[in-house]
């Protein structure tokens, strides 16, 4: 005879039948539940008409918007016809990939640093997040032409990455005989100062809560065995903060894509990838060639983010 459980002479509910993995599928969904209904709502209808689009001549016309099935005319026109298209989807990944590992770095680097235990703790944290804040805007209005060269040299100055100073330690470097990529990759996150502190915010955040989630206990454990500071940091902090890692490099990748300036290639400036497919369907009309461009963006970034997740996934280490 099984015996049932009470509480309070009443039966329990559902929700305390449930097993712990349940449970917590549960409140997976529950928390995804207001993003889906908002993509439902609001990205899926037009998600689904892009799709349809890049198979299409479209035309507009007052009050309606007419299709003429083409098949894949427009994503071989893309390849074939435009003449930066190529170039362009094919060099993303490369300079977008490399400031990816610079934010993530700076990120993890900058959250250790302001969660120790030290007076005054939440001064500092606010003065660190000023300039995150300051630099994204600032990169957000060099972005859109609103700065120009004048006031970015000077910022870049008052954060003394540039001028005599920049260029000594970049002339240091190149003489201590590293390769010429590795002072390249320096230079580059030292010229893409304002483009690291417009991304890192959000990914910082992210690290600060995996670091504060981190049981005490673990460090109490290393410390009784003898590690060292240098040793819990590659032992319990990597390890346990290693999903952090893995969200903030998705996270990153995407707003990067999305940031990526692309090259001038002799015409003027050409804004951003996604800024110049707009272009292409409003100022010259083209709507489903710029539909199907945009999904060829949509599924390389897809692809990027499912090789870079699987190869990270397989160092996480999920903590029970």
């Amino acid at each position: 005879m099984v015996k049932t459980k009470r509480t309070g002479g009443r039966r329990k509910g559902w929700y305390y039948r449930m097993s712990f993995a349940q449970k917590r599928g549960l409140w997976g969904v529950l928390f995804l539940a207001p993003w889906l209904l908002g993509f439902m709502l609001f990205y899926l209808g037009p998600l689904v008409d892009t799709v349809r689009y890049s198979f299409s001549d479209v035309s507009v016309t007052l009050g309606q918007v007419e299709m003429e099935w083409i098949g894949l005319t427009n994503y071989v026109q893309s390849f074939t016809v435009d003449p930066l298209f190529n170039r362009y989807i094919l060099t993303l990944a490369f300079p977008a990939l490399f400031n990816v590992a610079i934010v993530v770095i700076f990120s993890l680097l900058t959250a250790i640093l302001i969660n120790g235990k030290f007076p005054g703790r939440s001064i500092i944290r606010t003065i660190f997040f000023i300039p995150i804040v300051m630099g994204a805007v600032l990169a957000a209005q060099a972005t859109t032409g609103m700065v120009g060269d004048d006031e970015i040299t000077a910022a870049t100055g008052f954060f003394g990455f540039s001028g005599v100073s920049g260029d000594f330690f970049l002339a240091a470097l190149a003489a201590t005989g590293l390769p010429a990529d590795i002072t390249n990759y320096v230079n580059l996150a030292i010229t893409g100062i304002f483009d690291v502190l417009a991304n890192a915010g959000v990914p910082v955040l992210i690290f600060l809560a995996g670091l504060q989630s981190i049981p005490a206990s673990l460090y109490e454990v290393a410390k009784i065995e003898g590690s060292t500071a240098y040793e819990s940091f590659w032992k319990v902090t990597l390890p346990m903060i290693s999903p952090m890692i893995l969200l903030s490099t998705v996270y990153t990748v995407v707003e990067q894509f999305n940031r990526h300036r692309l090259p001038d290639a002799g015409l003027p400036a050409q804004g951003t990838f996604l800024g110049r497919i707009q272009v292409i369907g409003t100022n010259q009309g083209n709507i489903g060639m710029a539909s199907a461009q945009v999904t060829i963006f949509v599924l390389a970034t897809m692809l990027i983010i499912g090789l870079l997740t699987w190869i990270i996934s397989k160092g996480v280490f999920y903590y029970d």
